[in-house]
């Protein structure tokens, strides 16, 4: 891990360098970074639509937002008690579904939505 460091630092010296054959009058260290955003979920890159994989794989019948929710912080022992970090893990599941369009397919029924497996929903249709 520390060569790999070395190396990026001498990457971006030499970024700073080129930079300032074009404008002479630039300073990189001022250039803004792009920033990086909290993990409020307490769910690492990834692992929401894993979770959301194993709690449809292993459900009887399709799950909404909420039940998935639920079973996400069951499994990663959140307190489901706390309403807003919640509303939280509901939208990751909702931002992560968007990633698994044609694996994981959207039911309506009765105005409720729920989530399901797309081979078990098109099994169900047969």
């Amino acid at each position: 891990m520390g060569q790999l460091l070395v190396t990026h630092r001498a990457s971006l010296a030499h970024l700073g360098a080129t930079m300032r054959l074009f404008d002479t009058n630039i300073d990189a260290g001022q250039l803004a970074s792009n920033q990086h955003r909290a993990n409020t979920t307490g769910l690492r890159h990834g692992e929401c639509l894993r979770l959301i994989y194993d709690a449809l794989r292993d459900a009887p019948q399709p799950l909404t937002t909420r039940a998935l929710a639920e079973r996400i912080m069951e499994v990663k022992a959140m307190p489901s008690t706390d309403a807003a970090h919640r509303e939280l893990i509901q939208n990751a599941i909702l931002n992560s579904l968007r990633h698994a369009k044609g694996t994981i397919t959207r039911i309506e029924s009765k105005g409720v939505i729920s989530w399901q497996i797309y081979q078990a929903a098109r099994a169900r249709c047969q």
